[in-house]
């Protein structure tokens, strides 16, 4: 039996079947499926964030179940479109990009050129416009701003750990939501009030609705810095 190997992106898109046509008949003889994940992970946030609406006054365990669901996929979605991007645009026949361009992209699509240590995927973004002679997203503006902070929820959901946080205090001069970073980091972006504390007041269904929009937002503000088709990745 001929076994094949899962290959990575080659310069063909789509599906492709190989038909061989002989004198009396014609037969399929290899069927090669392509498949992607962007834009099904983004419908995926979004179904998440709709359940989030709709389970607002339910179990809170439900609740957290599909905002978590949504902060995870959302970051998901943008790390797909982004590999989705260099395959589309650099490693593809039909690419309008140079062929230096397409060697730099195909560069870091084999991880040659991925960030190291403490960078983390929304540098690799400004990596690839800079490497376009694009200008960059600006790290001090939005919409990165806000999709960093999504990141570092979304770390914090993928990588949980156990601790303890004032929920309430007679004190009225206690100001809770100075007690956690990722507290002060939300405040602005999801209207917390002075009482905030992570997850109770932070996993809610704003919070997941504000997290597909800002990693959508993101992605667009890319492909329009970059000035390449990303092709349906990006429909909103």
């Amino acid at each position: 039996m001929k076994k094949f190997k899962t290959s990575t992106p080659t310069n063909r898109t789509g599906d492709h079947i190989t038909v061989v046509i002989g004198n009396k008949e014609s037969r399929v003889t290899l069927v090669e499926s392509e498949y992607r994940f962007a834009f099904g992970l983004k419908n995926a946030a979004r179904v998440m964030t709709k359940n989030a609406r709709d389970f607002s006054n339910g179990e809170t365990h439900e609740l957290r179940a599909f905002v978590t669901a949504a902060v995870i996929l959302s970051f998901a979605y943008l790390e797909a479109a982004l590999n989705e991007f260099i395959f589309l645009n650099a490693t593809a026949s039909t690419s309008t990009l140079t062929a230096e361009e397409k060697a730099i992209i195909t560069a870091i699509a084999k991880e040659d050129l991925r960030p190291k240590g403490k960078q983390n995927l929304l540098q690799l973004f400004n990596m690839v416009l800079r490497l376009l002679n694009k200008p960059e997203l600006s790290e001090d503006q939005q919409p990165f701003q806000d999709v960093n902070v999504v990141r570092i929820l979304r770390n914090l959901l993928v990588h949980p750990e156990p601790g303890r946080v004032v929920t309430f205090s007679e004190d009225p001069n206690t100001v809770l939501s100075e007690q956690q970073k990722i507290i002060k980091q939300l405040r602005s972006p999801l209207r917390l009030n002075q009482n905030a504390t992570f997850p109770r007041d932070v996993l809610t269904s704003e919070c997941a609705s504000w997290a597909v929009s800002v990693c959508e937002e993101f992605l667009d503000a890319f492909v329009t810095q970059s000035g390449v088709n990303a092709g349906f990745i990006t429909s909103r």
